[in-house]
């Protein structure tokens, strides 16, 4: 904190002798680089750097907050502290900090910026190499890391933080009928020099080849059909459906598994937990918003609906502990139940994608999916949604197919994979990271011709 601690003592003694309790503060610091290249040259290296301090406090037994970018103006934050006591509605007063911990690690990487410009122009050199790719319309790094400071009013002090080096490529191919374009991410597993620039040039190839399969697109009659979805549909699919597992859903029933605790929800080798320090993920909290523990949640084992996901007040309207899982979507926005990283994988046998695809002939690889927040209803578990892949033959990816919806119930699709693949990816969805294999579907409904 770039303010003293003397400071912080006195900001928070005025306070106090202002008639406030249950005073909190939270020190949210975030910086962030972005490089990018373009026909071989460095389009733009970006950095930024923001700070943003939250008081929550308690006044005429109504619970209230303020936001500043500074503590200087103790004055205009007593005014907001006032102004917005009771406007909150039911919230959970601060508690008390108790013993201070600070589990903040080494997050930020100091880059040399031509090396890792260099490594970007060997995968776009890598992805044009390759047959009928037009050009790299993206080809970033982005690394961000963001420290979480809480502290009570006795100078006890809860810190963390969270960060991440990532990449993104997205490859265009082009023949004399048709365009198609691929976006592929990826966590940056090893700094060394030689080692990211291999893994961001195979990454490259791959969406290149990708991008080759979505070239020309015919229609496909309707009708059901054995289904592979690739690893970032899942996984995106996954992202969208977590608030299924959240408290206050639950309890008021609008989640497609309320009442269903202990039942089956998905196949016997369906696994689907919370893992806040996975490295196939790329959210790293060990404390959730609230200072409670970030740990490891089953939510389906064997395919059956296990926990619940809870912050603070959903947990105390279920009569509940919180699962650590009370998250602010944004540094201004209020706490509400989110997650770090949820991995979906196997309780069993991984397969291939070539295994998959040998066991789905006559089916459709799909690639990807759109209209998610219109055509998938976490109240019902329904989801009607435009889609777009490859037709399966002869155990391989053939020709491309769009312009067909597929439409199902998640859970109804839980229950019917037949393979889980060993191929997981991640998808930022919301904030939250849902980390997928692709899966083998039995079956799903096709809507084409």
């Amino acid at each position: 904190m770039t303010l003293t601690l003397a400071y912080i003592k006195d900001f928070l003694g005025r306070l106090k002798e202002c008639g406030f309790t249950h005073i909190r503060l939270c020190v949210n610091s975030r910086r962030s680089a972005r490089l990018g290249v373009e026909s071989q040259r460095l389009k733009y290296c970006e950095y930024g750097d923001s700070k943003m301090y939250i008081v929550e406090a308690v006044w005429d037994n109504e619970y209230c907050c303020a936001y500043a970018s500074s503590l200087e103006d103790g004055e205009e934050i007593i005014r907001q502290l006032k102004e917005t006591a009771g406007t909150f509605g039911n919230r959970e007063f601060p508690e008390d900090i108790g013993e201070s911990q600070d589990f903040r690690g080494q997050r930020w990487r100091d880059i040399d910026v031509e090396k890792v410009a260099e490594s970007l122009k060997s995968a776009e050199r890598a992805a044009l190499a390759c047959e009928k790719a037009h050009f790299m319309e993206v080809c970033e790094y982005q690394q961000y890391e963001e420290t979480i400071v809480l502290m009570d009013e006795h100078m006890h002090y809860l810190a963390d933080d969270d960060g991440n080096c990532t990449f993104t490529v997205r490859v265009v191919a082009k023949d004399n009928t048709s365009v198609a374009a691929v976006t592929k991410y990826g966590i940056v597993e090893n700094y060394e020099q030689g080692d990211f620039r291999e893994q961001i040039c195979q990454v490259a190839r791959r969406a290149a080849k990708h991008a080759r399969f979505g070239l020309g697109g015919g229609r496909i009659a309707s009708g059901s059909y054995p289904i592979v979805l690739e690893n970032c549909v899942m996984a995106e699919l996954t992202g969208h459906y977590l608030p299924m597992f959240y408290g206050e859903n639950i309890k008021h029933h609008t989640s497609a598994l309320a009442g269903k605790e202990g039942r089956q929800a998905g196949c016997a080798n369906l696994h689907l937990e919370e893992a806040p320090l996975s490295s196939l993920g790329t959210v790293r909290r060990r404390i959730d918003d609230e200072g409670v523990p970030v740990t490891r949640t089953v939510l389906l084992k064997e395919g059956i609906f296990e926990n619940v996901l809870y912050d603070r007040k959903s947990a105390a309207a279920a009569g509940a502990e919180s699962t650590g899982n009370g998250f602010k979507p944004d540094v201004t926005a209020d706490i509400g139940t989110g997650v770090t990283n949820v991995i979906l994988s196997s309780e069993g046998e991984a397969f291939s994608r070539k295994e998959m695809l040998k066991a789905s002939e006559g089916g459709i690889y799909i690639t990807k999916i759109e209209g998610m927040f219109a055509g998938a209803d976490t109240e019902s578990g329904d989801f009607s949604l435009l889609a777009s892949g490859n037709r399966i033959a002869d155990g391989h990816v053939g020709e491309a197919v769009n312009q067909f919806t597929i439409s199902g119930n998640i859970c109804e699709l839980w229950k019917g994979i037949e393979m889980i693949g060993d191929d997981p990816v991640y998808r930022m969805v919301g904030g939250m990271c849902a980390v997928s294999p692709s899966v083998k579907v039995g079956s799903l409904m096709v809507s084409g011709e």
